[in-house]
């Protein structure tokens, strides 16, 4: 019997397709990043470890722990960029020198020692400090991609400047695409939910702005046209390669929960919304994990066979460390410790006991104010989605602690989910009703 000539390929087919397609692509453009020539991004990274220098690598905005930069992660993709053509570009590009130094404080300036290196005898001048190189292969460090090519041009404040542009048309593209599909609301909650988590002060960072700008940009591609769940999942997959090929681990929940919410809120979707679409949440999720972790595997591989390294052993203990790490900074990881530690954060910034009351006051609302069952079912999507950054949380609960700092951000997706799902179970005048059958 004929197949029918629309009846599309097996899904397993294209997700296989996807993820080849996707992550051939995003190695030849990180393959043409490093072939770009050396000179004039070394000029440039020089002129930025000037600047990062006199920033500092911590700089906080606001004197607030919650609104400190990552100099220091930038300056460590600074150097890769300087010295991506030590070795020829396949090697350099799975190899991903930077440079240890005794004191980390100084990165910036031994940066600059290092572009002030003797290129042409091929060798640190001799009063410059011990710079030892080392591996940093179990990432893919995609950011280079763009990072590299505008390092020709220009330093990091004219890197800054793009990502400022492009995340603002990304935000805009979102927010008027929610308005169109979604209504305003859908729009305000997602500016809102950015807003709390200080998305605009993400494009100051190379190291924070890599998953903003995917995730902005998947809910655009799922925004501009009605998309069925099985082309979404496979939009997830895609994303979570991305995610996995160009960030550092900072918030890559985001890529994968902004795009699925923005989809949820669509009204065709809205129309269908109950517990069965919690099962495309759940399948959008592993889709997405596949995506991400064949990408990351997929470098150990390779920058196994090409350096000789034994990368896949580092990767694994280093995922270890993120998930099950006994204890860290001394303090054993116990539940109990976890969230004395939380308490003592909270505390010093005198946030714990408003906190809590907030938070009970919320809960008691929340109870009150549900419509009905039915209703609370066809928002059951929605919270899953706004579960998903505490679950990333506990999964990852060292790395989590340990970069509170900026991991914090991915709470966005938690807010934006949140209030979607509490105004379609929830309605404020249902606790005026319930108090008059009392």
């Amino acid at each position: 019997m004929a197949k029918p000539k629309n009846q599309k390929p097996p899904f397993a087919l294209r997700a296989l397709a996807a993820f080849a397609v996707t992550l051939a692509a995003l190695f030849v453009l990180l393959l043409a990043a490093y072939a770009l020539p050396g000179e004039p991004v070394r000029d440039h990274v020089y002129d930025s470890a000037v600047k990062i220098a006199g920033e500092g690598l911590y700089p906080e905005y606001l004197n607030f722990k919650l609104f400190q930069m990552d100099n220091y992660t930038d300056t460590i993709m600074l150097t890769e960029a300087a010295s991506a053509d030590e070795a020829p570009p396949l090697t350099a590009m799975m190899t991903n020198t930077a440079y240890n130094v005794d004191n980390f404080e100084t990165l910036a300036d031994d940066l600059q020692w290092y572009i002030e290196r003797d290129w042409a005898a091929g060798a640190q001048r001799t009063d410059a400090p011990a710079l030892v190189p080392f591996s940093y292969a179990r990432y893919w460090h995609g950011y280079l991609i763009w990072l590299r090519p505008l390092l020709l041009v220009t330093d990091i404040t004219g890197v800054r400047v793009v990502q400022y542009l492009v995340l603002a048309a990304l935000f805009a593209a979102v927010a008027v695409l929610l308005r169109r599909r979604c209504g305003l609301r859908a729009a305000v909650w997602f500016a809102v939910s950015q807003l709390l988590v200080t998305a605009f002060w993400a494009p100051h960072q190379v190291q924070f702005f890599t998953c903003f700008a995917v995730a902005y940009a998947g809910c655009v591609w799922v925004l501009a046209k009605p998309r069925r769940s099985d082309d979404v999942c496979l939009a997830l997959l895609v994303l979570g390669v991305v995610t996995s090929f160009c960030d550092l681990l900072v918030t890559p929940v985001l890529t994968l929960g902004l795009p699925l919410v923005c989809w949820l809120l669509e009204p065709q979707q809205r129309l269908r919304a109950g517990t069965r679409q919690c099962g495309i949440v759940v399948g959008g999720s592993l889709t997405w994990g596949v995506g991400y972790l064949l990408c990351w595997a997929s470098k150990w591989v390779l920058a196994g066979l090409v350096t000789g390294q034994n990368v896949i052993a580092d990767a694994l203990h280093q995922v270890g460390v993120r998930t099950a790490a006994d204890s860290w900074h001394g303090m054993e990881l116990t539940w109990g410790n976890i969230l004395h530690f939380v308490y003592i954060t909270l505390a010093g910034k005198h946030l714990f006991w408003p906190l809590v009351l907030a938070v009970v006051l919320l809960l008691a609302l929340f109870a009150a104010s549900i419509r009905d069952r039915q209703q609370l079912a066809r928002a059951l999507p929605l919270g899953l989605c706004a579960l998903m950054t505490p679950a990333w949380f506990i999964v990852l609960r060292t790395h989590s602690i340990q970069h509170g700092w900026f991991t914090w951000r991915a709470l966005g997706l938690t807010v934006f989910a949140g209030l979607a799902f509490l105004y379609y179970c929830c309605d404020v005048r249902q606790i005026a009703k319930r108090l008059k059958r009392t």
